[in-house]
C-alpha cells in the first residue's frame, strides 16, 4: 500500500474583541429575554380534540403568536369577566 498524506483541515478565523463583544451583547440566547415574574406559577392541563389544537397552533404559527401566551391572555380577560359578573372588585395593581 502507499503512503497517503492528508492536508490539515483549515482552521476558521479567531474572531476579534469586538466580535466577541458584539456577540455577547446580542448573540446567541439574548433573543428572547424570560420574564422574571414574582408570583408563583401553576401548571394547567388541559385536554381538547386534536382537530381543535391543531387549528390552534396553526393559527397561533401562522400569526407568529406562542400558545401558551394567547391561552394567558384569554384567561385573563375572562377571569376578569367572570369577576366582573360576581361582582368581585379586584384592585387595579393585584395580580
Amino acid at each position: 500500500m502507499s503512503k497517503k498524506t492528508f492536508s490539515l483541515a483549515p482552521k476558521p478565523k479567531l474572531p476579534t474583541n469586538d466580535q466577541i463583544i458584539a456577540f455577547e451583547q446580542g448573540g446567541s440566547g439574548h433573543d428572547a429575554k424570560k420574564v422574571i415574574s414574582r408570583e408563583i406559577t401553576k401548571r394547567l392541563s388541559l385536554d381538547i380534540p386534536l382537530s381543535v389544537h391543531t387549528r390552534f397552533k396553526t393559527a397561533c404559527s401562522a400569526t407568529g403568536t406562542k400558545m401558551v401566551s394567547e391561552l394567558q391572555i384569554f384567561i385573563e380577560k375572562r377571569t376578569q369577566e367572570l369577576e366582573q359578573q360576581a361582582g368581585i372588585i379586584r384592585e387595579q395593581n393585584a395580580p
